[in-house]
């Protein structure tokens, strides 16, 4: 036990990097079967149409009997011998070995029928019986072959499809456990406090090596991810009405995990970018107003769910220089924050204005309150506030660290106020632009 305790971090960095390894090499195995079954589907349907073109050649010996030896039928065989040969050449191309199963018997019907078919024309009469009965042998070779083509890519897709489907399960969920490592690894350095406060030069590498390994990590993950959330979507494309209701539904939990752990993947990349220096902003012209109430109808939905009151009370009539993109992030997670934590049938109070030239955006729940104590650490990154513990609300303590990272490079200012049992605040406060001045003047 005392060795497992000394080593748990290593053991914790060791089985997160197999994870890593596991769910980049599920991801990749699921993609490429995937494309092999999308390859073998194409070629299932050349392999159709070149049994359609020839079906449609054969049907000229029927016509010759019923129509006669004309110019007319001579041409408009020509033409289907031109689309049956680009359906044999469209197999080749794609697939030789397939093509080499089926020429012989390919190759003997169209001779044979070619030249029976152009001496009825010749000699202006009909095919003689055994000539008939020959050509209708060389089709029907002709038909088995490329019917046994078709069963075995039947064969070839019903494999390779459940394969790709359990490759890509098995990735999202090495991603998930990895994720959990992640959240796990962290929530034990905090517990143990393991950064040394007596120790600065300690403390501050300690802390570069969890920012660089997070950032790297989470660059790491999102391109498998991102393979897995594609690669889910077209499995549930292509597979509609071919699954259980038992399976549709354990596809439907692995695609709203996937979404998650993107979204944490997010969130962790946009920490690691704050650690390289200030945030990347896309600045313009920003109507706070429009941009709170649209963040506000996107959380309603969450907050009828819970009979919670969502009000709104708009007052900042000017514009301010912002991110629009940022600071409706910074809006999602402050007024998911006040929902989650306010109980059934609560209130929770959004509001805007302009006081001392600046513009205010505030959120207010009658949620259970935060302590004096954990105020004063609830923008540290990965911390949770007692009342999170106590009714285990889902999050990774990374939300108030996100908003503040926002605010802060917007040269804005955010603060809390709360009493324990009643009601908590968070005020936002953003400069205006000199535009908006103008304008409000």
């Amino acid at each position: 036990m005392n060795w497992l305790d000394k080593h748990k971090q290593r053991l914790l960095y060791g089985l997160a990097a197999a994870s890593l390894a596991v769910a980049i090499g599920a991801a990749a195995i699921g993609g490429f079967l995937l494309h092999r079954a999308a390859d073998v589907e194409r070629q299932a349907l050349r392999t159709q149409e070149l049994a359609g073109a020839a079906t449609q050649l054969h049907a000229f010996w029927l016509r010759l009997e019923a129509e006669g030896a004309t110019t007319q039928l001579a041409a408009s065989r020509d033409r289907v011998l031109d689309v049956t040969s680009a359906a044999f050449a469209a197999v080749r191309a794609y697939d030789r070995a397939e093509s080499d199963r089926i020429r012989p018997a390919y190759l003997t019907y169209v001779d044979q029928s070619t030249s029976g078919f152009n001496r009825a024309i010749g000699s202006n009469g009909l095919p003689s019986p055994a000539e008939e009965g020959r050509v209708d042998r060389d089709f029907t070779r002709l038909e088995s072959a490329v019917a046994a083509e078709s069963r075995r890519l039947a064969r070839a897709t019903r494999v390779a499809n459940p394969q790709a489907k359990r490759a890509l399960i098995g990735a999202a969920a090495a991603a998930a456990l990895l994720v959990a490592l992640l959240i796990w690894q962290f929530e034990l350095q905090r517990r143990a406090g393991r950064i040394d406060r007596d120790n600065a030069a300690r403390s501050d590498e300690l802390s570069r090596l969890r920012q660089e390994f997070v950032a790297a990590v989470s660059h790491e993950l999102r391109t498998p991810l991102t393979s897995i959330i594609g690669y889910l979507d077209l499995v549930s494309e292509n597979v509609t009405g071919n699954l259980t209701s038992e399976q549709e539904t354990f596809l439907a939990i692995v695609e709203r995990n996937a979404d998650r752990l993107q979204e944490l993947v997010g969130d962790l990349l946009l920490i690691a970018e704050t650690d390289g220096g200030a945030l990347a902003l896309d600045l313009r012209e920003t109507d706070l107003d429009a941009l709170t109430t649209d963040r506000v109808e996107s959380a309603r939905p969450s907050a009828d769910a819970r009979e919670i009151q969502l009000t709104l009370s708009l007052g900042a009539t000017r514009h301010i220089q912002g991110d629009p993109f940022r600071l409706g992030q910074m809006m999602d997670n402050l007024v998911s924050n006040a929902i989650k934590f306010t109980p059934m049938g609560g209130r929770v109070v959004v509001r805007t204005a302009f006081e001392d030239g600046h513009a205010l955006f505030e959120v207010t729940d009658s949620g259970p309150g935060i302590s004096p104590a954990d105020q004063v650490r609830l923008f540290d990154r990965f911390f949770r506030a007692r009342a999170a513990v106590d009714q285990a609300v889902r999050g990774t303590g990374l939300g108030l660290a996100i908003a503040k990272a926002i605010v802060d490079a917007h040269h804005g200012s955010i603060t809390v106020e709360s009493t324990v049992g009643t009601y908590a605040t968070f005020r936002v406060e953003l400069p205006e632009t000199q535009a908006g001045r103008e304008r409000g003047s």
